[in-house]
């Protein structure tokens, strides 16, 4: 049975919406999707997978967490993500996922709504504090950091910096910049052939062993398994 796709013809600058089916291909996206994903118009996506319109790391995350939905009929709410978009940025989503049921209650795929997480906080009033210790994280990355500093920045202290921290990422300002840093060396690892110890250098990491103690943690691969799996999918 065909999923209906009129709830994607809703186009809304800053929400993305989207519907699959059981085997994980796309039935719809709404338009701000499609131009996230860097299509010029909807019929280019429908019936592909993730791993045919994301990064090759992001389209296997998003498919183990699909089947968890179909699987057990329940919804994923307000789950955090960090994204890389367009720009080669990353930017942070608020995630929800639903089960999909025909007129039988049989389960025939799932609808997923992403809403900016930074739109969030302006318009609920969240502290700035958050946004600006995010912001100086992202500014500064590939220098020495230390969460004092950011804390001092945001106008806190290193205590109440980590627990809006938490409460806002589900993560503490220290993963957040572990985060930021190996997303930027794994857009070098997919767009140079610098060398790993110094692209560990270029991006915060003290060395090599320290880049990919991290990026494994992180990413899954070691930043060369990352670099050749990658190109092998391109």
């Amino acid at each position: 049975m065909p999923i209906n796709s009129s709830v994607c013809s809703i186009s809304l600058p800053l929400l993305f919406l989207y519907l699959k089916d059981t085997q994980g291909r796309f039935t719809a996206l709404n338009s701000p999707l499609v131009h996230l994903r860097g299509a010029s118009h909807k019929r280019e996506l429908p019936g592909k997978t993730d791993l045919e319109i994301h990064p090759t790391f992001w389209g296997r995350k998003y498919q183990q967490e699909d089947p968890k939905v179909i699987e057990s009929g329940g919804e994923i709410q307000n789950q955090v993500w960090l994204v890389p978009i367009g720009d080669g940025k990353l930017a942070s989503f608020l995630s929800s996922k639903i089960p999909l049921r025909n007129h039988e209650g049989s389960i025939i795929g799932i609808a997923g709504v992403m809403y900016p997480l930074a739109q969030q906080l302006h318009e609920t009033g969240s502290p700035d504090a958050v946004q600006a210790a995010t912001e100086f994280i992202n500014q500064h990355h590939p220098e020495p950091i230390e969460i004092q500093q950011v804390a001092q920045h945001a106008g806190l202290s290193a205590r109440q910096l980590n627990r809006r921290f938490r409460a806002t990422y589900q993560m503490s300002p220290a993963q957040y910049l572990q985060r930021v840093r190996v997303h930027h060396a794994s857009q070098a690892l997919l767009t140079t052939e610098t060398q790993i110890g110094i692209l560990a250098l270029d991006h915060g990491f003290y060395e090599q062993t320290h880049l990919t103690r991290l990026f494994r943690r992180w990413m899954g691969p070691a930043p060369l398994e990352f670099r050749k799996g990658s190109r092998q999918q391109a």
